[in-house]
């Protein structure tokens, strides 16, 4: 369903990038926005440039979407009605299998997975006794798409998508949504801030996001997919085309993402 005028909307991992980014753009809606990142300066940077854009109203609270404690802070800081709440704070992290440290993998699901499970688990009650709502969860297509080295990153987002589903099945017949948002790599500060087990993998994973959409992109696809009530965003063009392809004809894509993991190693 589309969303009302001046829409209420929670937003975690707003300090910067997508967030940012989503925020300004429900800005010209007149939203009302609730906005947290762990990064305070950020976070009130992004109410000013959203006030800045026409918001009706942006307060931050600072939330680590890994503490259940937190997310709960931010719901009883959300005041009245909620239209869309925006499972966004994530990390990007890199690494083979058995290579890649064990600290890594629990920091990457504890903020990409957890944040999410968290998000889902604290507001999703409150959509349901008022009867209406939108989840937007962004995942990646990495959860989808499965490349080599990224396996922590991987598994995270796959769990986010597999959350999404279960919560689209849940809430079936009702006028409660579900979308979970799947871009490949765009211009975001994600890679900078990751965990890589060598600089080969970051400097490849930032040539791609150097190369992407921007995230006032992503944040126009992801609106119009939430008010179509789709549950899958997979707005750009390869990582829709190599989920057909893993689909259609899974060794062959087995056998390209080898070789493109190959190609990483130092």
């Amino acid at each position: 369903m589309p969303l009302p005028n001046s829409p209420r909307v929670v937003i975690t991992g707003a300090g910067s990038g997508f967030g940012r980014a989503l925020a300004v753009t429900l800005a010209a809606r007149k939203a009302h926005l609730v906005l947290s990142d762990v990064d305070q300066p950020g976070c009130d940077e992004t109410a000013r440039l959203a006030l800045a854009a026409g918001a009706a109203t942006a307060k931050c609270v600072r939330c680590d979407v890994s503490k259940l404690e937190d997310v709960q802070a931010l719901e009883k800081a959300t005041e009245g009605e909620v239209d869309l709440v925006v499972n966004n704070a994530g990390v990007s992290s890199g690494g083979l299998i058995g290579e890649a440290p064990i600290e890594d993998w629990r920091w990457t699901l504890d903020i990409d997975l957890y944040g999410v499970i968290h998000g889902c688990h604290v507001f999703v009650p409150r959509l349901r006794r008022q009867g209406h709502g939108h989840v937007l969860n962004v995942a990646s297509a990495a959860g989808l798409l499965t490349a080599p080295s990224m396996g922590a990153y991987n598994v995270a987002k796959a769990g986010v998508i597999a959350l999404s589903e279960t919560l689209a099945a849940e809430v079936s017949g009702t006028k409660l949504g579900v979308t979970v948002l799947c871009p490949t790599f765009f211009k975001t500060n994600i890679v900078k801030g990751g965990r890589f087990s060598n600089e080969r993998e970051r400097a490849f994973g930032q040539k791609l996001v150097d190369k992407g959409k921007t995230a006032e992109e992503i944040a126009a696809a992801s609106l119009r997919s939430v008010e179509k009530n789709e549950l899958y965003c997979v707005p750009m063009a390869d990582g829709r085309w190599f989920w057909r392809l893993k689909r259609a004809a899974p060794g062959s894509y087995r056998t390209l993402v080898g070789f493109i993991g190959a190609r990483m190693k130092p």
